[in-house]
């Protein structure tokens, strides 16, 4: 009777012990079908596997040992990894190392001034790919004055914001001048002054090579004993900027002498088409007779004007600051820093044009006018 107690309670507990797999098995399954995933959510699924494998594959000692945005920068431009195929955002955040001091910009900031070299150091749109290694990854660092730089950080802040302009154009302001040392050089070393775009920039220059042109771009160019049509300067050379130049033939890589003006200041009326007085900018004013001349006075950036004031001048009828007419400007005061064209439409056409201190090139081959413009 005992032995018979103990099979049934071994077979009693057996029984249990199934049917309570089968409960288990059962809730199993209906919880599956409870839950069943949608497309979309299995889609979710397999795209958080993918991103997890592949955060196990990067854990090497280049993904490890940095932040993201130190990951991101080297040293080199050829240091740097292909960052724009696995980065989301358009403006990203920068950390920056400069002169031991910590900062933290937008990539927008830094690239603010397109085709600067600080703007090439953080632009994406490398062309070249196959030049890009895998090395370790390194936060940038400046060896520069942290104050300094912060200053120009918020001056690159407020042109991102502000309409475009042209990049000769910068008008980057130097700190105060108890910060200032340096500054200067840190601006020409990221390539943030206008003349790394247009050069030169302003004023008036003797004997101007053609190769040290920086940013122009040649509208005009014909010889002296063609009048000069001023319909040019409205139909062909539309540019914000001017250079205006002249040459001889016999070297064309040297330009005689050339005059940067805005095109605003490129038309100032003279006030009689027997003399006219050029409005100085820059030590250099373009002046224009109606149907006459056009051209400019330079003048050397030591010069002091012997002739400022009221009364007469040189000659007589002829007002102090001014110079005559016939048709061209014929005045041999700083006669190498002045220009003179008559224009087409002077029916009494007798000359005078010149390059310099070269005068009367009205009926020669010999000479060339050029203009040069940005937009």
């Amino acid at each position: 009777m005992k032995k018979l107690s103990i099979i049934f309670c071994t077979l009693l507990a057996s029984w249990l012990l199934l049917f309570d797999q089968q409960i288990i098995l059962q809730t199993s399954s209906a919880s599956i079908d409870d839950y069943t995933l949608t497309s979309e959510q299995m889609a979710v699924v397999k795209n958080r596997n993918v991103i997890s494998s592949e955060n196990i594959a990067n854990t090497d000692d280049d993904h490890m040992s940095n932040s993201v945005i130190g990951h991101e920068y080297s040293d080199d431009l050829e240091d740097m990894e292909d960052i724009y195929e696995s980065e989301s955002s358009s403006d990203d955040i920068i950390e920056l190392n400069v002169g031991g001091q910590k900062m933290v910009t937008y990539r927008s900031t830094l690239t603010a001034v397109p085709n600067s070299s600080l703007a090439l150091l953080f632009t994406k749109d490398l062309k070249d790919k196959t030049k890009l290694k895998r090395k370790h990854k390194k936060i940038k660092f400046f060896d520069y004055n942290p104050i300094q730089f912060a200053y120009l950080l918020d001056q690159l802040r407020s042109m991102k914001r502000m309409p475009k302009i042209s990049a000769y154009e910068l008008n980057i302001i130097a700190p105060p001048a108890d910060v200032r040392f340096n500054f200067s050089t840190m601006l020409f070393e990221l390539g943030l002054t206008p003349d790394r775009f247009l050069s030169p920039l302003v004023g008036v220059h003797l004997n101007l090579s053609t190769d040290s042109l920086i940013g122009w771009k040649e509208c005009f160019r014909g010889a002296y004993n063609i009048s000069f049509d001023d319909q040019i300067l409205t139909n062909t050379c539309k540019g914000n900027r001017l250079l205006v130049a002249c040459r001889s033939t016999t070297d064309e890589k040297t330009l005689v002498v050339a005059g940067v003006g805005k095109r605003e200041d490129l038309l100032h009326p003279c006030s009689s088409n027997t003399y006219c007085a050029a409005e100085m900018k820059n030590s250099i004013g373009f002046y224009y007779a109606k149907n006459q001349a056009w051209g400019f006075e330079g003048r050397p950036k030591d010069f002091i004007a012997n002739y400022h004031g009221k009364g007469r001048g040189r000659f007589p009828g002829i007002p102090r600051g001014s110079f005559a007419l016939n048709p061209c400007d014929s005045s041999d005061q700083n006669s190498e820093y002045r220009l003179c064209w008559s224009l087409a439409a002077n029916i009494g056409r007798g000359g005078g044009d010149r390059c310099g201190s070269s005068t009367n090139l009205h009926n020669t081959d010999g000479w060339e006018r050029l203009i040069y413009q940005v937009d």
